[in-house]
């Protein structure tokens, strides 16, 4: 399809807001406070629902003198080199949290999808090192998607409105042709999941030339923690890529997996420290799932713990100059899961489109079919119409907080395996999994109650989560409820 300029999908307000950012953070540098006061205000101006509002008002609280938000914003204006502030930050920014509405409505009717706000693309499963609990395996360089395809894939992603992709694997740069793919796409913003290992000073280089790159490093802690998983010698390798990204300005953030092993070490203060004093801007946590062919439970967080993730990620939030998001219990600020397309999306490197990176099903491919056409296939539609799939946001996940719900729709559409052990999900693990469900409830239930209060006016707009509070019940208690026989 094509936006009002003619080309790919993109509102003149969403131009303007990435041309504000753009000027704002342009000088950003040479007067950091003044400047972020400069893209609190573009930003409410630009602020089209009250959700972005209520974003925007939360900035303007964080970015106060004399908060953590406000040594965040002199370190962001100025360590970033001037390219990354232009390209990646302000597209990430406004194409991410403050997309123009307007443009979404307009490809809804086009083409009756809603444009997923990013996607994820696996262009190869190969990796350098071989981590333990990852679901990625021996591939070969044949396994891996060609550049047309993954440039084929953007491109029509781009014309329906998508401009963040999270190229993933594998590790990325074990795919020939990424930052020439990236470089194609100068409008649209990337983030490799990368464990830095093969990142040398003229990759570096390249990297903060092109700008629209923020890299996320894959990390488990310190040394210990990260060597065990990953392979000796790997902590101090990935220390020594982030000083010459850091010393060239590229923007970076962390990636962690959270085990048992490593909750109390990813969430404290010497190693949130660490990550600061290396330049990196903000991180991602993520909840081990227990995919593959050999998945193990005991890596889990407990219910508990789980909670205790959430409590020290909303500590960091409050304390360090650093941003940080928890995949599953940020919910309440996402709405519920994102996956099948709602907020995004993954594609594997067989090309298959896979409602999210830990989900591997799917009924179709982007080697067949185009990219509008497989969001709008029954089996992504059906997952949609039941999110979220329960009332209580920290419970979003369909894979191990409701896990009959995907078992279901998967067998109601015929969806194939992508992977290796996929189906061990519903086979081998489905019962514990349940009884992890049933425990995470009670443990949340009071949690949600107590504290989250502003979820139902941040969400007040959100159809999808009035509709499930409309039904008083979660989606695996309507599947349950269906599949009993009338009396």
């Amino acid at each position: 399809m094509s936006g009002t300029n003619g080309g790919p999908a993109r509102s003149r307000t969403q131009a303007m807001v990435t041309t504000a950012l753009s000027g704002a953070l342009a000088v950003a540098a040479k007067a950091p406070k003044k400047a972020s006061r400069g893209v609190a205000l573009a930003l409410g101006k630009a602020a089209k629902t009250q959700q972005q509002r209520l974003i925007a008002d939360w900035l303007q609280g964080y970015l106060a003198p004399g908060t953590p938000g406000e040594e965040y914003a002199t370190r962001l204006f100025t360590q970033l080199h001037p390219n990354v502030r232009k390209r990646f930050l302000a597209s990430f920014v406004s194409n991410l949290m403050f997309r123009d509405p307007g443009i979404v409505e307009q490809v809804i009717e086009e083409t009756g999808v809603k444009p997923p706000l990013l996607m994820a693309i696996s262009p190869s499963m190969r990796c350098n090192l071989r981590c333990v609990g990852c679901y990625a395996g021996n591939y070969s360089r044949k396994d891996d998607m060609s550049f047309e395809l993954v440039d084929r894939i953007i491109t029509e992603a781009e014309e329906i409105g998508t401009r963040v992709f999270f190229m993933i694997g594998g590790e990325p740069f074990m795919w020939p042709p990424l930052l020439d793919l990236i470089e194609r796409h100068p409008d649209s913003a990337f983030q490799p999941y990368t464990n830095a290992t093969m990142i040398d000073e003229k990759t570096a280089d390249r990297i903060v030339e092109l700008g629209n790159i923020s890299l996320a490093i894959s990390l488990e802690g310190f040394e210990k923690e990260t060597d065990t998983r990953r392979g000796k010698g790997t902590f101090e390798r990935v220390m020594n890529t982030m000083d010459l990204l850091r010393d060239r300005g590229a923007m970076m953030a962390f990636s962690a997996t959270v085990t048992p092993d490593n909750i109390d070490v990813v969430t404290g203060d010497e190693w949130v420290d660490l990550m600061i004093d290396k330049g990196l801007l903000y991180g991602w946590y993520f909840t081990y799932i227990p995919v593959g062919s050999s998945p193990d439970m005991s890596i889990m967080l407990t219910p508990e713990q789980r909670n205790e993730l959430r409590k020290g990620v909303n500590r960091v939030r409050r304390e360090k100059p650093l941003l940080v998001a928890d995949f599953w219990n940020d919910g309440a600020l996402t709405g519920g899961c994102i996956a099948a397309g709602r907020r995004y999306v993954h594609i594997s490197n067989k090309g298959d489109l896979e409602p999210c990176v830990f989900c591997h099903f799917a009924v179709d491919n982007l080697k067949e079919k185009s990219l509008v056409d497989c969001l709008g296939s029954d089996f992504m539609r059906d997952i949609r119409s039941m999110q979220p799939f329960g009332h209580n946001l920290l419970r979003p996940c369909p894979l191990i907080d409701h896990p009959s719900v995907m078992k279901n729709l998967v067998a109601k559409h015929g969806a194939y395996p992508t992977h290796e052990g996929a189906e061990s999900l519903f086979t081998e693990i489905h019962e514990p999994l349940k009884e992890y469900a049933r425990e995470l409830r009670d443990v949340y239930a009071p949690v949600w109650k107590e504290e989250y209060a502003w979820a139902d006016i941040f969400l007040n707009e959100d159809a999808e989560y009035l509709r499930r509070g409309s039904k008083g019940i979660d989606a695996d208690e309507e599947i349950e409820e269906a599949e009993v026989p009338a009396s």
